[in-house]
């Protein structure tokens, strides 16, 4: 037989009910705001009844309501597109800017460029081959190619000093990884313990969901959920996060390769911000190597013209560029010793008559000479512009390709947002239902309350 305070406790499960609601949406008006937080919503179970015998049998008494869980609304499959794109975002977003800030380097186009410096350099020789006995024409070809070759190892020494700073870059976004995983790590151990005793952390639950969204923004992941409430995480064949804890990611990495190795296994990244650090350590190294390509084949055509000269000294053989083997590249680009300390060391024409311009004439036809030897068919200029053309057009792509993916960030977290966000509007609503909810339950505890007491005044009488 149920207690004759069955009304009475009915009542009251009613209004813990319905207050643990109002109190669930409170929670969500509060966190409108929040990054990462996904609204919650009390689901309300009904207790089993308890059976009775009657006169026309046995039948079932219910025995009111109670909160069965605190649930999160989340769309898996939604998370997941959101991890997969937020790794594209990660790369094409690092490289755009990376190479934006490259650009800058070439300060083209603009009077401080290398390909300013290269008008002047030809133009120096034409004006010397015109006039050779001019007063300051060979110190005018001495000054301008002094310009050119110092703007040369100006750009490639500020290329390489973006390099290193790439170079710090990966290692920090390493040991940023390592963070991550560690409190993913941390967060799994304190979520299994609260599951374990029957609780469902949804706090915890959305730090850890924002914490990984954050790691796939860096590298590649998969994620797969344990029947304990952790989360395992995987980049390919790494291991980062499993139920026992966190992994270090390996620290020793090949740009050109775009691999990790613990001195064992290697791992690839194949996309996020590690992966876009590594293209544009890439792109960094494919422009040194052209510029080193550029100033090899001006010493190599140029001097193979001057040293055939006689200059105003009597001497001939002498390299207008600083020139070795193996040759350097752009690091050391110069003028050679000889032109360098005497401007009269510079060769006009090849028989050292003071009107003998043939020399300085072919010289200044090699700004648009295409059989230059190592520049692919192009002339000097032409493969220094493309040299700059080119990294405009990569820069191009990618911020093309960063906003085709923040665009479809944009639509994603639009759609988790119809879902797992607060609409205050809603919230509203629900309050007011739950209000009145309670204000009946409220009424009917009052009657049940009024009941139960006249039923005790009349048996005491």
């Amino acid at each position: 037989m149920p207690s004759p305070f069955l009304g009475i406790d009915l009542a009251s499960r009613a209004l813990r009910a319905f207050q643990r609601q109002l109190d669930v949406t409170g929670q969500n008006i509060a966190n409108v705001n929040t990054p990462g937080y996904s609204r919650q919503v009390a689901e309300v179970a009904q207790l089993e009844g308890t059976t009775m015998l009657g006169i026309a049998g046995r039948y079932s008494l219910g025995n009111g309501v109670t909160i069965g869980s605190v649930n999160r609304i989340r769309d898996q499959f939604l998370e997941m597109r959101r991890m997969g794109e937020a790794s594209g975002m990660g790369r094409f977003s690092t490289l755009a800017d990376g190479l934006s800030g490259v650009q800058a380097i070439y300060t083209e186009p603009g009077d401080s460029g290398i390909s300013n410096a290269l008008d002047k350099f030809f133009n120096a020789w034409s004006s010397f081959a015109s006039n050779p006995a001019a007063p300051g024409a060979r110190d005018m070809v001495q000054v301008a190619g002094a310009s050119l070759t110092q703007r040369v190892r100006s750009v490639y020494a500020g290329l390489t000093q973006t390099e290193v700073q790439f170079t710090s870059e990966i290692g920090m976004t390493l040991r940023t990884v390592d963070d991550l995983t560690s409190k993913i790590s941390q967060l799994n151990s304190d979520i299994r313990q609260r599951t374990a005793s029957g609780d469902l952390p949804n706090d915890l639950m959305d730090m850890r969901d924002q914490a990984i969204q954050q790691l796939a923004g860096i590298i590649d992941i998969k994620t797969y959920n344990g029947t304990d409430g952790t989360i395992s995480v995987y980049m390919n064949q790494l291991t980062l996060v499993d139920s026992t804890g966190s992994n270090p990611i390996p620290k020793t990495f090949d740009a050109a390769t775009g691999t990790l190795t613990d001195g064992t296994l290697t791992y690839d990244v194949r996309s996020g911000k590690l992966k876009g650090l590594f293209d544009t350590l890439n792109n960094i190294a494919s422009q040194k190597g052209q510029l080193d390509t550029l100033a090899n084949s001006m010493r190599t055509s140029i001097n193979g013209i001057h040293a055939t000269g006689m200059n105003p000294n009597g001497t001939t053989g002498i390299n207008f560029f600083n020139d070795g083997l193996p040759q350097t590249g752009a690091i050391d680009f110069d003028l050679d010793a000889a032109v360098k300390a005497d401007a009269n060391n510079i060769s006009s024409g090849v028989s050292g008559e003071a009107g003998d311009g043939g020399l300085a004439l072919s010289l200044s036809r090699l700004r648009d000479d295409t059989t230059v030897v190592g520049l692919a068919g192009r002339s000097i200029t032409q493969y220094y512009a493309d040299l700059v053309s080119g990294v405009g057009q990569d820069i191009a792509f990618y911020e093309g390709q960063r906003d085709t993916q923040a665009a479809v960030i944009e639509q994603i977290d639009l759609q988790r947002q119809s879902i797992s966000g607060v609409s205050l509007d809603d919230e509203m609503a629900n309050m007011m239902r739950f209000q009145r909810s309670y204000q009946a339950a409220a009424k009917a505890l009052t009657v049940f309350d009024q009941v139960t007491e006249d039923l005790i005044n009349m048996l005491r009488r």
